[in-house]
């Protein structure tokens, strides 16, 4: 008969998921990754909205995820309704999602994952043992919260970016202060990565899996038009149906993807393996983890965060360089002409490969919407590795078994609510 160990609720991690790992003796049979948060119901509720509340209702999936959400959403509109945004919005998009990714990184790297690093039990019990790190942490994570105050209108669910344009531009005094707070922070997240580099993985070795990853030609990082994997393999975003599938699986509220067939690990660990492009600090960085961060198994996934903090730190300084270069140029909103069409579009999250598909009738109302996160896309490498752990841990008491699955499942940085959006159960 088997037996089986129940880790609920999973710890630390954005939401509510359980594991179930099913043994025959002593040995792990299977695993199910339950992510058991209540299901949004998102893509049924876009149904009949009109085009321009599509981003504000899609946005409010997630908070931790909102600023991302709302860009990609916006992207899959203007592509279906053929707007044409100006070049200084196209930075302002692009600096709130390295503002998202700053924020992300950092709460993930010192309030989720760095307490395993410190045997410590959580938030608090890390304050205690090492404040000034802790510290550290939330001062990097401030200058993300700061760009979604000051482009998005507000820190969560930001309403100053809309189809076609802005809703108003920030004025030079905002991007000055910006450039100051990306400027002290800069050394902060260089320090991140240092701490994170001198740490060991853990030695259990896991199964390794193809990446994927948002790429393009000429797109800023973290934004393109076409999904490449480590396999070679690359499909255009507008033809990802075919390429990444949707399945519902009986036990968990998120569907599972697969891409063209292979369960693929997407995040900052693959946007590293895939050769996302890198500016001078967050190269230097990479460059001397290499050997912790290309061909590795998820247990890079941390450091390769910490890499990507240095990178969006690095960009997002750029970004409002070029913004303050640029002056006062148009914004919008654009005029838009409602009519029939489809959209699609792919960000980079924080947690990997996010797309966004719509379709709209000649008035402008959705008729049909599609939306794959990162999470749903990963969950069944997570099943699979979680799986091959525990066949490693076999000799294991149950305590250090259970506190490694956990610590697997937070190196994938998990966005459980983002995940769960089935039409119908």
């Amino acid at each position: 008969m088997s037996d089986v160990i129940e880790i609920r609720p999973l710890t630390r991690v954005e939401g509510h998921g359980i594991v179930r790992l099913y043994l025959d003796g002593k040995r792990a049979e299977r695993v199910e990754l339950a992510l058991i948060e209540p299901p949004r119901l998102f893509e049924a509720l876009l149904l009949g909205k009109r085009f321009d509340e599509v981003p504000e209702i899609i946005c409010r999936i997630c908070s931790l995820c909102s600023t991302v959400h709302r860009v990609t959403s916006l992207l899959a509109v203007e592509n279906a309704l053929g707007i044409e945004v100006s070049p200084e919005t196209r930075l302002y998009r692009e600096l709130i999602v390295y503002g998202g990714q700053i924020q992300s990184h950092a709460l993930h790297l010192f309030c989720l994952a760095l307490p395993d690093y410190y045997n410590a039990a959580g938030f608090a019990d890390l304050a205690a043992k090492t404040p000034d790190l802790l510290k550290l942490g939330l001062r990097i994570k401030s200058v993300g919260n700061l760009i979604q105050e000051t482009v998005g209108g507000r820190l969560i669910h930001p309403v100053n970016i809309i189809p076609g344009g802005m809703g108003k531009r920030v004025s030079r005094p905002d991007l000055l202060k910006l450039q100051g707070a990306l400027e002290d922070v800069l050394p902060a997240a260089v320090e991140t990565h240092n701490l994170f580099a001198s740490f060991a993985a853990p030695t259990r070795p896991l199964p390794r899996h193809s990446f994927l990853a948002v790429q393009g030609e000429t797109a800023a990082s973290l934004f393109g038009d076409r999904l490449d994997s480590s396999r070679g393999r690359s499909v255009a975003v507008t033809n990802y149906r075919e390429a990444l599938p949707e399945n519902v699986i009986a036990h968990s509220h998120a569907k599972q993807s697969r891409f063209e067939g292979e369960e693929v690990i997407v995040g900052a660990l693959a946007r590293l393996n895939l050769g996302m492009k890198l500016p001078p600090m967050a190269d230097k960085a990479f460059i001397d983890s290499r050997v912790k961060l290309i061909g590795v198994d998820i247990w890079g996934n941390n450091l390769a965060q910490a890499v990507e903090l240095i990178m969006t730190v690095e960009c997002a300084l750029e970004t409002v360089t070029n913004l303050l270069n640029k002056g006062a140029g148009p914004v919008g909103p654009a005029a838009v002409t409602p009519r029939k069409g489809s959209g699609s579009a792919a960000t980079e999250a924080p947690r990997g490969v996010l797309i966004h598909s719509y379709d709209f009738d000649s008035r402008g109302y959705c008729t049909a919407a599609d939306i794959i996160t990162p999470t749903a896309i990963n969950q069944e490498a997570m099943e699979r590795d979680l799986l091959a752990l525990a066949r490693e841990m076999e000799s294991a008491d149950d305590a250090e078994l259970r506190h490694l699955l956990e610590m697997l499942v937070r190196a994938y940085d998990p966005c459980i609510s983002c995940a769960v959006h089935l039409v119908r159960l």
